[in-house]
């Protein structure tokens, strides 16, 4: 073959070098895509998951220093919010849903924003049950007591249930159970002077031969002493008092309850104000007198015997070591009166006293204390991943 006739082979391996150049190019920038989608799926997965233990704390921490006065004042289905920043790793927004008077959801969602605009936005949302946890003050009836009591005068003892007319809002009707209006541990020490009282429940009085001082001192787990040392507020022994009233103060332009003040005992008759969610467990260390037409709501525990006149209104549980006594415009109580008679003395209802059992009266001033209720989530199937219904 002549050389005209000779195959041209010029540039034939420049394509091939680029051709093998591209496939090198492909397989490396899907190499790199590859790492790089590995990367973002590991990053990915790491902040879920910080974003799921950033909801679960916020669950754990709402818990753990539960705010009693701010989220008994809820109704049902009415919800809070409380927001926290997190080490700079992120936050997270717990919704607080009041579900009955013991019982809430708390709907947490945490977010991390840590990372960068790329990196950023993982949110995962946990709900929990939570039961709300505080010292077994039942009261059994209206008035409880050992050892005899005198009942006259114009004074009501009723153990129908009641809701206080300024809380009408404020507590479940199909939650009210009727109670005894009496409840003693001998019948037959029970006395009457004139025909002006009444005397009223379910059923007006009601016996417990085995009930002793000891039992209404002892609240579930909890004995006296230890009940004691869980008040707020200590008024010193043989103390006349002839005023409590609300008492606010304002910080920063916005106005709080003066709960440092021994003698402010809320407001009950304004559950909105700043001290309507004001339920002071009240300590007084020996004998008591209220002379006064003031009024007051908490718990109140008096180790010696309580004088209540004036026509002086308390909402919740009140427990006396002691005796009760109340004459003229005697005291009016809202909630259960127990009177432990550890000296075995009588109790004398007499005036225009009123005992009147509320077990809404109770339960708001046992679950709007913080020194007394704790949340704890149900035993069981109490939580549940939100993850995937969104944001």
């Amino acid at each position: 073959m002549d050389s005209g006739q000779t195959l041209d082979r010029r540039g034939f391996a420049l394509p091939v070098a680029v051709f093998a150049l591209v496939v090198v190019g492909v397989l490396v920038t899907g190499g790199f895509y590859m790492a790089r989608q590995e990367t973002r799926i590991g990053v990915a997965s790491e902040k879920g998951m910080a974003a799921f233990y950033l909801a679960e704390r916020g669950v754990n921490e709402v818990m753990e220093n539960w705010n009693a006065p701010r989220f008994g004042s809820l109704l049902p289905q009415e919800s809070d919010v409380v927001v926290d920043t997190v080490d700079g790793e992120g936050f997270y927004r717990v919704e607080v849903t009041k579900v009955s008077d013991w019982m809430y959801m708390l709907d947490s969602r945490g977010v991390i924003t840590d990372g960068g605009p790329m990196l950023n936005g993982a949110t995962r949302r946990v709900a929990t049950l939570a039961k709300i946890r505080t010292i077994d003050m039942r009261p059994p009836a209206a008035l409880t007591t050992v050892g005899g009591l005198n009942i006259g005068g114009s004074s009501q003892v009723f153990g129908q249930d009641s809701i206080p007319p300024a809380w009408s809002g404020l507590c479940q009707p199909d939650r009210l159970a009727d109670a005894p209006g009496v409840m003693i541990d001998d019948i037959n020490e029970v006395s009457y002077q004139g025909s002006n009282f009444e005397l009223d429940g379910y059923p007006p009085v009601a016996e417990d031969p085995g009930m002793t001082s000891d039992d209404l001192l002892t609240f579930g787990d909890l004995v006296w002493n230890e009940l004691v040392a869980l008040s707020t507020v200590q008024i010193p022994a043989a103390t006349n008092i002839s005023v409590t009233e609300p008492d606010s103060v304002q910080i920063g332009g916005t106005w709080f309850c003066n709960t440092s003040n021994p003698y402010n005992w809320g407001h009950p008759y304004d559950p909105g104000s700043v001290c309507g969610n004001h339920f002071p467990v009240i300590h007084a260390q020996g004998d008591l007198k209220v002379q006064s037409g003031d009024f007051g709501q908490g718990i109140l525990l008096v180790e010696g015997d309580l004088q209540l006149n004036g026509g002086y209104t308390f909402f919740g549980p009140v427990v006396v070591r002691g005796t009760v006594s109340t004459a003229g415009t005697g005291g009016h109580f809202f909630g259960g009166l127990i009177a432990a008679n550890v000296e075995l003395s009588t109790t004398t209802v007499l005036g225009d006293a009123l005992v009147q059992f509320s077990s809404c009266a109770v339960t708001r001033a046992l679950l709007n204390n913080a020194a007394l209720a704790m949340a704890s989530p149900l035993p069981e199937r109490s939580w549940v991943d939100l993850s995937n219904l969104g944001n």
